[in-house]
C-alpha cells in the first residue's frame, strides 16, 4: 500500500468532518464530556458492574449454569474437556478459574448437569453461594471488553469521544446485557469476543496492514471459542456488509479484484492465525472425532459443532405469545427485542441504525453496526431452529447502543440551538437510568411497557424465568412457615437439600391443592406438568393464568395459597 493511501486511511471519519467544532452551550458541554470521556466511560462500567456483582448471591443458579461450572472445573484441574462439548471453553474456562482456586472441585459424576450440582453443593449439601458468586465473577471481565468494544467502535465511526460515553452508558444500562453479564454462562462472552472481531475485521477491511490482520485473526478465535455462534454470525455480518457496499458503492469489477488482491494474503495469515487460537483453547488436543476416520486437531471442536448441527435438526421447545413449538417462528427476535428492549434504547437504537446507512455522514464505518445487527437477526430468525430467548442475540444490543450513542450526538449538534431538541434527547438519556435502577435486581426478567402486566404472554425461559427465583421461594416459604409446597419445579436439583425447600408435591392440572402453590412460569406455558407435557391451543389458559397470586416471586414464580377449607 502506497504511503498516501496510508495516510488517507488515517483520516477522521465523515462525521468528524461534517461536524466542526460548536460554539455556546452546546461546545462547552461536548468539550468537557470530550475531555474526561474515558472518565466517564468507565464510571458507567463501574456502576453497572457493582450491579452486576450485588446479584451474583440474590439468585439461584439458572438452568445452563451447573454444565458450564462443570465444565470449567475440569478444564482448568483436569485440563480435559469432555462433558456436554457443544460449547467451546473460553467462557467456560473463566467461570471455572475462580471456584478451582478457592477449593471446588471435581466430582466424577456421570451427567455434566449432576456434576455442577455437586460443585455447587461441595458434594451433595446446601447450595453454596460463594462458589456460584466466584464462577458468576469470571463473566465480569467479558462485560469490560464489551464496554471498551462499544467506546471504540463510536468513537471511531461518529469521531465524537461525546457519542462513545453516550453509547457505553446505554450499553451498561440495558437490563438484559446486565442480567447476562451476571450469569455463568457463554452469552456475555459471545457479545464481547464476537464485536470485537467485528470491530477488528472493519478496521482491517479500512486499513489493511499485517498487524490489524493478525488482531482480527487472534479476536475471531478468541470470538469462536466463546460460543459456536460466531461461526454463523461472522459470516452472515460479512455477507450483509458486502451486498451494501455492492449496493451503496457499484464497484467495478476491477476495483473489487484489486482489493481481494490486496488483501487475499493477510486474510490467509489471519485465517492461521485464528485457527492456531482455536487449537489453543482445546489444549492443542489431536485424536479421533465422530466426523473423521482419522485423527485431527482440537477433536473436541468438531464433536461439539456436531452436536451444535444436531440441537438444530431437533429444535427446542420454544413458546411465544400463547404458542408452544419446536423450531420457534421468524418473527420470534423481532418480538423478544420490542418487549426486552427499554424505550429510550429503542428508540435511539433503531433511529440509530438508519442514520448509520448515511454514506454523507458516517462514510462506510457506519455499515459496520448495520451489518451486525441484521447480520445476526437474518441468520437467527430465517436459518436457526434455536430460538428460544434474547440472549442468543445478545450482540444486537451493542449495536443499539452504539447506533444510539451516534444518533444522539447526531441530533444535539444537527439541532444545536433548538431547546426542544435538546429536552428531548436529554429526556431519552435520563430516563434510562431510573428505568434501568428500577429492574434491580430482576434485570433477567425486565420487559418494557410494551408488554404489560402480564409478560408471560409474551416469552419465557431464560427471558423470564429460568429458575433463578426458586431461592427467593425457598425463603419466602421459609418466612411463611410452609410445611409442604405444590410446585412444578422447572429449576433441576434437589431443591430441599440444596435450598431449605419444605418437601414438595407435584402441581396438580385441575387446580390447587389447599395449603401453598407456586407456580413456574416457564414450564407452565411450555405445558410441563410432572412428567409429561401437554400440547394445548394458542389462547388456552391454565388454572394459575385464571386466579389471582397471593404474590409474585421474583419475575418468574406465582404463589397461590387455598385455604384448607375451601
Amino acid at each position: 500500500m502506497s504511503k498516501r493511501a496510508r495516510r488517507d486511511l488515517r483520516k477522521p471519519s465523515p462525521a468528524a468532518i461534517a461536524s466542526p467544532p460548536t460554539l455556546g452551550y452546546w461546545g462547552g458541554v461536548e468539550k468537557w464530556v470530550e475531555r474526561y470521556a474515558a472518565g466517564l466511560s468507565v464510571g458507567f462500567a463501574l456502576l453497572a458492574s457493582v450491579l452486576i456483582a450485588s446479584t451474583y448471591t440474590t439468585f439461584s443458579y439458572t438452568w445452563d449454569e451447573p454444565g458450564h461450572i462443570a465444565s470449567g472445573v475440569e478444564l482448568v484441574q483436569k485440563h480435559t474437556y469432555t462433558y456436554n462439548t457443544e460449547h467451546p471453553p473460553l467462557t467456560r474456562l473463566a467461570v471455572g478459574l475462580l471456584p478451582s482456586l478457592s477449593g471446588a472441585h471435581n466430582w466424577q459424576r456421570k451427567s455434566f448437569l449432576d456434576e455442577g450440582l455437586a460443585i455447587l453443593s461441595d458434594g451433595g449439601g446446601a447450595l453454596n453461594s460463594r462458589t456460584l458468586a466466584l464462577a458468576r465473577a469470571g463473566i465480569l471481565p467479558f462485560f469490560w471488553i464489551g464496554c471498551w468494544v462499544v467506546f471504540s467502535s463510536a468513537r471511531w465511526i461518529s469521531g465524537s469521544a461525546v457519542a462513545a460515553v453516550v453509547a457505553v452508558f446505554l450499553f451498561s444500562m440495558t437490563p438484559p446485557i446486565v442480567a447476562h453479564s451476571g450469569l455463568a454462562t457463554t452469552d456475555m462472552g459471545l457479545t464481547a469476543m464476537l464485536l470485537l472481531a467485528v470491530y477488528a475485521g472493519w478496521r482491517w477491511l479500512e486499513e489493511p496492514v499485517v498487524w490489524r490482520a493478525l488482531a482480527f485473526g487472534a479476536s475471531t478465535g478468541l470470538a469462536v471459542l466463546s460460543k459456536f455462534s460466531t461461526l454463523a454470525f461472522l459470516p452472515s455480518i460479512a455477507a450483509v456488509g458486502l451486498l451494501t457496499w455492492l449496493v451503496f458503492e457499484r464497484p467495478a469489477p476491477g476495483r473489487i479484484l484489486s482489493r481481494v488482491w490486496e488483501r487475499g494474503a493477510q486474510f490467509l495469515l489471519s485465517v492461521a492465525l485464528g485457527a492456531l487460537v482455536i487449537w489453543a483453547g482445546y489444549l492443542f488436543s489431536f485424536g479421533h472425532t465422530t466426523l473423521f476416520s482419522f485423527r485431527a486437531p482440537a477433536p473436541e471442536l468438531f464433536s461439539g459443532l456436531d452436536l451444535v448441527r444436531q440441537h438444530d435438526a431437533d429444535g427446542h421447545l420454544t413458546y411465544m405469545m400463547g404458542a408452544v413449538n419446536m423450531v420457534g417462528w421468524p418473527e420470534f427476535y423481532a418480538v423478544a427485542l420490542g418487549v426486552k428492549t427499554p424505550i429510550p434504547i429503542l428508540v435511539l437504537g433503531l433511529g440509530g441504525l438508519v442514520l448509520l446507512f448515511s454514506r454523507k455522514i458516517y462514510g462506510m464505518r457506519g455499515w459496520m453496526m448495520t451489518s451486525t445487527v441484521l447480520g445476526i437477526l437474518i441468520f437467527s430468525s430465517f436459518f436457526s431452529n434455536i430460538r428460544i430467548g434474547t440472549r442468543h442475540v445478545l450482540p444486537v444490543f451493542v449495536g443499539f447502543a452504539v447506533a444510539g450513542g451516534c444518533a444522539a450526538v447526531w441530533a444535539l449538534r444537527r439541532w444545536k440551538n433548538k431547546g426542544l431538541v435538546w429536552c428531548a434527547v436529554g429526556a431519552v438519556l435520563l430516563s434510562l437510568l431510573p428505568i434501568s435502577l428500577a429492574a434491580y435486581p430482576n434485570y433477567l426478567a425486565y420487559f418494557n411497557p410494551i408488554a404489560g402486566s402480564r409478560p408471560q404472554d409474551y416469552l419465557v425461559d431464560s427471558d423470564l424465568d429460568w429458575g433463578q427465583d426458586v431461592k427467593k421461594l425457598a425463603a419466602r416459604l421459609k418466612e411463611l412457615g410452609a410445611q409442604e409446597v405444590y410446585f412444578n419445579q422447572y429449576a433441576p436439583g434437589d431443591l430441599p437439600k440444596l435450598l431449605g425447600f419444605p418437601p414438595i408435591r407435584p402441581l396438580d392440572l385441575q387446580g390447587p391443592h389447599p395449603g401453598w402453590n407456586a407456580v413456574s412460569l416457564t414450564p407452565m406455558k411450555l405445558g410441563l406438568w410432572g412428567d409429561a407435557r401437554y400440547v394445548y391451543d394458542p389462547g388456552f389458559q391454565f388454572w394459575p393464568e385464571r386466579m389471582q397470586p397471593e404474590e409474585h416471586v421474583g419475575g418468574g414464580i406465582l404463589l397461590f395459597y387455598r385455604r384448607p377449607d375451601r
